[in-house]
């Protein structure tokens, strides 16, 4: 656990100085942009986008949590021609209630509820600024940065029990990585374009990373019996 953790927090030190280095990029005056690389980059950043929307359709495959499906409330899956669909990896538990949206009858994960949506406004900026060629105002880069940033802090630094305001923050994690892209394309240099996308997997993989790890300090902090502890 101690590995773990300093791990993750390096992760995020990493991230940070990733977001910097962007920054001070993107700060710099613009080159003369290249159009042919446009289309190269939105596939690229799309077919991560569709990925990762569809990973959040299937949080439980994606978690390490133990619990059968046989276990689950019926308001925690939705039954679609036999098949068993389970939108949710947290423990039926008041410590997590501040991570389950509920929606009418059936409760979701906030955050992959929230990364869902906002990897579909990322695929809609990514094409309308690479493929329409709609230019932003500069600051939407560093607006982006702003927001890649809160995606990442908010779990270790901000105690978030309201789970619309946890589905908010992830809505607007990944369009802040499209936001960026398309500022780095404005700057014509196709090399920045292809940090910015390294960067974006990384700064995702940084933030599962952050989630798990504040999931297991929740759980080693409660005393009450579930799945996980036996």
């Amino acid at each position: 656990m101690q590995r773990e953790r300093k791990l993750t927090w390096a992760n995020l030190a990493i991230s940070i100085l990733g977001l910097l280095m962007v920054a001070l990029m993107l700060s710099r005056p613009a080159m003369t942009p290249t159009p042919s690389g446009n289309l190269t980059f939105w596939a690229l950043f799309s077919t991560l986008c569709i990925l990762g929307g569809t990973a959040t359709l299937f949080p439980r495959t994606c978690s390490h949590s133990t619990r059968p499906p046989e276990d689950l409330e019926p308001s925690r899956y939705t039954t679609i021609s036999g098949i068993r669909l389970i939108h949710g990896h947290h423990a039926t538990c008041e410590s997590f209630s501040g991570h389950e949206l509920e929606l009418g009858e059936k409760t979701y994960c906030a955050a992959c509820t929230g990364l869902l949506m906002g990897a579909i406004a990322a695929l809609a900026v990514a094409t309308l600024g690479l493929v329409y060629g709609i230019t932003l105002p500069p600051i939407a880069g560093y607006l982006g940065l702003a927001l890649v940033l809160l995606g990442l802090i908010y779990n270790p630094l901000l105690k978030i029990t309201t789970p619309i305001l946890r589905t908010l923050i992830n809505t607007l994690l990944v369009p802040g990585f499209s936001l960026i892209l398309v500022a780095a394309d404005g700057h014509g240099n196709p090399g920045l374009s292809l940090l910015v996308i390294a960067l974006s997997v990384y700064w995702m993989y940084t933030r599962i990373q952050l989630s798990s790890l504040n999931h297991d300090e929740i759980c080693d902090g409660c005393e009450e019996p579930c799945e996980k502890k036996g």
